[in-house]
């Protein structure tokens, strides 16, 4: 059955081309640093996704970034995806500029505005320059855009042919003939710090729970109507927006989003005492915290599981106390059932051994396990 991609996380990665050109700590865009000659995609296939990145999806990526309408050009540079970072508005390092495609990849120059060296985190750039230089096997890119599934359809019709009809991939590299993928729009490049999953730094799959998650957090806060189908997390979407629900209730919350203005009619001293106002990233915060702190306390299965039920920590608690005490009501009555088996055992020796006249060994009786064995060489018939 041929995969849906359509709602596939859109997350690519390439790593920093082997021979880069060279890392200037003082040159750049911004004078704070230059990594020049990053890999940002490579053709072959995006790995995980079943798409083809071709010669045309290349082009479109160089001319994307070139084409840049930002005043500073290019495309954001972050570090890490925001899923994944703490802060997605503290992980900005700069502009993606000045891109061209060379034979089977798109390079670009990676230039670091002067706050990427002022970060909550610390120095990043001075941090992801380092790796360039000295690690850059560790260095990878994953560029953020959104595909044209309809291009992409489009694309497999013209290629479409035979009884019964079959899509072959004008690419001959594209042994399992996968659809190639068509750019709509190149949103960013984010900058990861673990290896690319092949020597050319294709697309990366590690980031994809962070993806849903994301997802996941948008669907259950009503930001977005699409529910995701979570193939990583394992969770129904729809229990994890209800039990979101039962939280906010739980805590009298109310979720609004940041620069929403209060209704005319109603005043801050219209809104009732005990219900506190939220915004969705303090709301996402607060339920990932105390989606953390099941985790810990009762392990990834269970908590997914008595989170999306609603449970409150202490009821969550108390089942856990309840299946661990079958458990050990289970362990003991196996226990029991060994130790009747160990007391059925018959090992025929019920008796003591006597003692024969003027014979200090021991003679066993006749019967019993004794009269069972019988040694080479010995005569029994006189015993």
């Amino acid at each position: 059955m041929k995969k849906d991609i359509s709602k596939q996380p859109q997350y690519l990665r390439a790593s920093v081309a082997r021979g880069a050109e060279s890392v200037d700590r003082s040159g750049g865009t911004f004078g704070a640093g230059v990594i020049r000659g990053v890999s940002v995609i490579t053709r072959g296939e995006a790995l995980g996704h079943e798409m083809w990145i071709d010669q045309d999806f290349l082009s479109d990526v160089t001319a994307a970034i070139n084409g840049s309408e930002a005043a500073s050009g290019g495309i954001k540079a972050r570090f890490t995806h925001p899923g994944l970072s703490s802060d997605g508005m503290a992980s900005k390092l700069g502009r993606i500029t000045d891109a061209k495609t060379i034979g089977d990849r798109t390079v670009a120059d990676l230039n670091f505005a002067e706050f990427a060296t002022k970060t909550p985190d610390g120095d990043l750039a001075d941090y992801v320059m380092s790796l360039a230089e000295e690690d850059p096997e560790s260095f990878g890119l994953s560029i953020v855009f959104e595909f044209d599934q309809q291009a992409m359809n489009e694309h497999e019709t013209e290629n479409t042919s035979g009884k019964p009809a079959r899509f072959v991939s004008p690419d001959e590299d594209n042994l399992n003939n996968f659809q190639h993928a068509r750019l709509t729009r190149l949103r960013a490049g984010d900058v990861v710090d673990e290896p690319a999953a092949n020597p050319n730094g294709l697309f990366h799959r590690e980031q994809e729970i962070a993806q849903e998650a994301d997802s996941l957090m948008e669907y259950a806060l009503g930001l977005s109507g699409e529910k995701p189908e979570c193939a990583c997390l394992s969770v129904d979407a729809d229990r994890v927006s209800a039990a979101v629900s039962r939280f906010l209730s739980r805590h009298d919350l109310t979720l609004v989003t940041k620069g929403d203005d209060m209704p005319k009619d109603e005043t801050p001293a219209d809104v009732p005492a005990t219900e506190t106002q939220l915004s969705s990233e303090d709301i996402r915060k607060e339920f990932a915290s105390e989606l953390s702190r099941f985790t810990e306390a009762f392990g990834a299965t269970s908590a997914a599981e008595w989170v999306a039920e609603g449970l409150s920590f202490s009821d969550a608690q108390s089942r856990h106390i309840g299946a661990l005490n079958a458990k050990i009501d289970a362990l003991q009555a196996k226990v029991g059932e060994l130790q009747e088996t160990l007391n059925s055992i018959d090992t025929g020796d019920r008796e003591p051994a006597e003692y024969g006249e003027g014979n200090d060994s021991p003679q066993p009786k006749r019967g019993g396990l004794s009269s069972k064995i019988r040694i080479s060489g010995r005569n029994y018939e006189d015993n």
